[in-house]
């Protein structure tokens, strides 16, 4: 049976919401809080650091959690509090994407805990254990540290990441004109277009979220859109493909079938040549879904000739 448009559009900002917050982790590359090379010397450290970047970097979050984790272990065995709390921030980061939000708040706390950690380290720390609060659904929890990170007054890259986390925890109470505010406390549009790509991607993703929790589905898909293309720039991919994802969900909300349908058949196409097969083949799903909706022959061949090529793709990778 499908579902009438009124009950998808309900269910999707509902929905928009849970996604933004789910992949919250995601839109923080691991090794963000990654010091200069000149700070930490020590090789045995650097390398396991270096290794958890580049897991992270190729979408293995569980082995880049395992690098950093090792890199913990030597901080212990240097007595170094910054490195631990350095090599924390990213394993915790690395844990809430691979949806071990709890086992990231132990490692969060443990660094906390040492006096010696520099105000700087420990504003990271708690920004990254409110994306931990936030991802364990503890939203009130998240607000607490985000606040806390604040009061360090830190530099406007810092200042951000701490933002976004305390919009998404608005965000998910929900309050999304509480979330809107949250994002320009201290930062002005100017500080906003200075910062990172990868910052202001996922900025324009929470952007979305809260039109979608307005019911601004137009608006919506032009911020995913933004996204998308802000992850482009980043050279961020895996990022990008589930933009486009997202933007195909809020433009089916907004009534554009067509547009839906393009967005899911891009994302898809890009998430299998990355090697995201079955997330790349849920995408599709979706993309047929709504061609079957549109009833246009042309956008359903394209559909099926692209599941085609998956299945042949697969094939010969099994032989």
């Amino acid at each position: 049976m499908r579902m009438q448009n009124s009950e998808f559009r309900s269910r999707n900002g509902r929905r928009q919401v849970r996604g933004w917050l789910a992949a919250l982790a995601l839109g923080w590359a691991a090794g963000c809080a990654s010091p200069p090379a000149a700070q930490f010397t020590d090789a045995d450290w650097v390398s396991h650091a270096a290794t958890g970047r580049g897991a992270y970097e190729r979408g293995d979050v569980r082995r880049a959690a395992e690098a950093y984790g090792r890199a913990e272990q030597r901080a212990r065995a240097l007595d170094d509090a910054d490195a631990l709390a350095v090599a924390a921030v990213n394993r915790a980061l690395c844990l809430v994407a691979a949806g071990q939000a709890s086992e990231a708040r132990t490692a969060i706390d443990e660094a906390l805990a040492d006096a010696r950690v520099s105000p700087q380290r420990r504003a990271e720390l708690q920004v990254a254990g409110a994306r931990a609060e936030l991802a364990a659904g503890q939203a009130d929890a998240a607000l607490a540290r985000a606040a806390e990170a604040l009061k360090s007054q830190p530099d406007s890259l810092l200042r951000a990441q701490a933002l976004l986390v305390r919009a998404g925890a608005e965000l998910a109470r929900p309050d999304p004109a509480a979330a809107t505010r949250a994002l320009t406390d201290g930062l002005s549009d100017k500080a906003w277009r200075q910062l990172p790509a990868s910052l202001r991607a996922e900025q324009a993703a929470l952007r979305g979220a809260i039109a979608a929790a307005d019911k601004k589905f137009a608006e919506a898909v032009a911020r995913q859109d933004e996204s998308a293309a802000l992850w482009k720039q980043a050279d961020r991919l895996p990022e990008m493909a589930r933009a486009l994802a997202e933007a195909g969900r809020q433009a089916q909300a907004a009534d554009d079938l067509a547009g839906a349908a393009d967005r899911f058949y891009r994302s898809a196409r890009s998430l299998w040549a990355q090697g995201f097969q079955p997330e790349a083949v849920r995408v599709l799903e979706e993309g047929v879904s709504v061609a079957e909706r549109l009833d246009d022959e042309a956008i359903a061949k394209k559909m099926a000739d692209l599941f085609v090529t998956f299945k042949a793709e697969q094939r010969q990778n099994e032989q």
